[in-house]
């Protein structure tokens, strides 16, 4: 490799915990490399504690740009010195360029959810409900983008610390379990029967971290929903949801999806090349 080649050698991340399972590397190589760009992208796995020196981690390992990944994208943008509205719209943020030492921090899941929606023939847009399962940041970034259309948005979220208010008395049904956060949603809205997209946003179906208990709250779903699953699997397989969606008959939009428009996205931000397959 000669000197100019190895100054003009570009090296990216995506940072996360866990971070085994994320497919970016394989997702942005081929971007790369139709634009004759010569790029490394690694997997960091960066924990919370860690977060706090996320500018020396990326300075030892030379970035240009980086994706974040569970559980840091609300608390990146501590670590930014500019926010583009679109992480601001959020509250979050999956994308940071550097440059001369900046960090700027985007948010493109969003965007990129919008997409694959689009991408799978639903446009979301006024009279239209989406359901959203979880409140992370990518829950949040989907939210946003969503409302930006015109359609109305629910979340549904289990709560993380047990206390007084966290199930119903004698513990007869736990809201920890965020099936039963669902049910007592759909008893008091009917959200699961009218809505037109639902959108898990947890972790849950990810490898290694568990999975919903059961999917009948799939059943209540009326005939025209999509369920758009943003987990992904590191082979490529169905999850447990988007299983139990098309065998219900319902139109699905998996997590890969969401993983390759919002890399578009990103890819231009890191780049300001389009890339075209």
């Amino acid at each position: 490799m000669t000197d100019e080649s190895k100054q003009n050698k570009r090296t990216y991340a995506v940072i996360g915990d866990p971070i085994a399972h994320s497919r970016s590397p394989e997702l942005y190589a081929p971007m790369f490399e139709q634009a004759n760009i010569d790029a490394d992208f690694l997997r960091l796995r960066v924990t919370r504690e860690e977060l706090p020196r996320i500018r020396d981690i990326a300075a030892g390992y030379a970035l240009d740009g980086f994706a974040v990944t569970m559980p840091h994208k609300r608390a990146i943008l501590e670590y930014c010195d500019a926010v583009d509205g679109s992480a601001a719209r959020a509250g979050c943020g999956n994308i940071v360029t550097i440059s001369e030492g900046v960090f700027r921090c985007f948010n493109t899941d969003g965007e990129g959810a919008v997409n694959a929606l689009r991408e799978a023939g639903v446009f979301p847009g006024r009279g239209m409900q989406a359901v959203i399962l979880g409140s992370g940041g990518a829950a949040k970034a989907a939210a946003a983008a969503l409302r930006s259309e015109g359609c109305g948005v629910l979340n549904i979220s289990r709560r993380h610390e047990p206390g007084p208010e966290s199930s119903v008395q004698d513990g007869f049904l736990d809201l920890r379990i965020l099936e039963n956060c669902i049910a007592i949603a759909e008893r008091i809205t009917g959200c699961m029967s009218f809505a037109d997209i639902v959108i898990n946003a947890t972790p849950l179906g990810m490898e290694g971290i568990g999975d919903f208990y059961d999917f009948s709250f799939v059943k209540k779903l009326k005939a025209s929903c999509c369920v758009f699953d943003f987990v992904y699997r590191k082979d490529g397989s169905d999850t447990g949801l988007i299983s139990a969606a098309k065998e219900a008959g319902l139109r699905t939009v998996g997590g890969d999806r969401l993983l390759y428009h919002q890399g578009l996205l990103a890819f231009k931000l890191w780049t300001g090349l389009d890339y075209k397959e």
